[in-house]
């Protein structure tokens, strides 16, 4: 009796999966077919889907990897479970943010009140020479060169320069970008082809090594979240062509410098308007340094000034230029948090 009761049981078909198991189901696949997706996107740098790539990372993950999260915490799906772990794995190997936040608080990583002999401090403004300009709060950090963005008004550029340097300063500007230094030798400008930027060759004082500094600025963008609009992806699409143009025209003309000048090191900041994580960097060869990358200390983002979600502004280095640390500075009255960086000279 036993046996026939054990037999029968054995015999039972296994029960089917329930509407609820099926949703988990549902909705881990969904988040694995997403994750597919945005890796694509990232591998191939579509510039149909530019908008995708210009948000930070971590974004990506948190907005894509939810449907996993509901699927594993409601409905208990072990595909939702492997959904969220593909995602944060994914996170955790691609984002440059995770690095500087682990530095921070690291004595050797905070900024000295001065650099040492042998560094050069730099710092980008952005529209930061508007009256009243903040010239106290700039003039503790200290630094050697200014890179200024969004500032068209060449006296008043002039007027900021001499508050925070003194009449020795050097002050060079195109359109509506400026380098500013505190000490040396400067060379002419020279402007780069249909892009807001230009490119001066410097000496430092107590130096004989000339660097080659270029200030850019790419097109800006729109904040758009009419994701619903096919013109809010032709929009991205068309800017994402603008950038690759531009960064096109600068390697072009320092073709051109160098074949003048001779072939420097280059310390290059600016707005790049596209995150880290943007295709559009792909030109940028692998001697060009991310300095907040590599040496920097907190969380890096620029923009927008009170809560920053996106890192816009960056400063590069080549070799024989090492970076020493990097930080965000958050300077009153400006409309994104600057960065400053220690880069070492040989």
């Amino acid at each position: 009796m036993h046996r026939l009761r054990r037999r029968k049981h054995l015999a039972e078909p296994l029960p089917t999966l329930s509407g609820v198991n099926h949703l988990g189901i549902a909705l881990g696949g969904v988040s694995l077919c997403l994750w597919v997706i945005v890796v694509t996107i990232f591998w191939t740098g579509s510039d149909t889907m530019a908008f995708a790539t210009s948000l930070p990372i971590w974004a990506c993950c948190l907005i894509f990897s939810f449907p996993a999260l509901i699927a594993w915490l409601v409905f208990g799906s072990r595909i939702g479970l492997l959904g969220i772990i593909v995602w944060v794995a994914y996170g955790i190997v691609i984002t440059d943010f995770l690095p500087p936040i682990a530095r921070t608080g690291m004595e050797y990583y905070k900024m000295p009140p001065s650099p040492d002999a042998r560094q050069i401090r730099v710092l980008t403004l952005y529209e930061g020479c508007e009256a009243p300009p903040p010239i106290e709060q700039i003039s503790k950090l200290r630094a050697d060169v200014i890179f200024v963005q969004g500032c068209s008004n060449y006296n008043r550029t002039l007027k900021f320069a001499y508050s925070i340097f003194g009449r020795t300063s050097y002050i060079k500007q195109i359109g509506s970008c400026a380098i500013i230094v505190r000490h040396g030798q400067i060379g002419p400008a020279q402007s780069i082809t249909d892009t807001a930027g230009l490119i001066v060759d410097w000496i430092p004082e107590n130096s004989s090594l000339a660097i080659r500094l270029i200030n850019i600025s790419l097109e800006p963008f729109e904040h758009r979240f009419d994701l619903y609009s096919p013109a809010c992806w032709k929009y991205f699409h068309t800017l994402r062509f603008i950038h690759r143009k531009q960064l096109q025209y600068l390697f072009d003309t320092l073709r051109e410098v160098g074949t003048q000048h001779g072939e420097l090191p280059i310390i290059m900041a600016g707005n790049f308007s596209a995150a880290p994580q943007s295709p559009i960097f792909s030109k940028l060869s692998s001697d060009f340094q991310d300095c907040f990358k590599l040496k920097g200390a907190g969380y890096g983002a620029t923009q927008p000034v009170n809560f920053p979600l996106l890192r816009l502004d960056r400063v590069f280095c080549t070799p024989p230029l090492k970076p020493e640390r990097a930080s965000t500075v958050l300077i009153p009255d400006t409309i994104r948090r600057s960065i400053v960086a220690d880069i070492a000279i040989p």
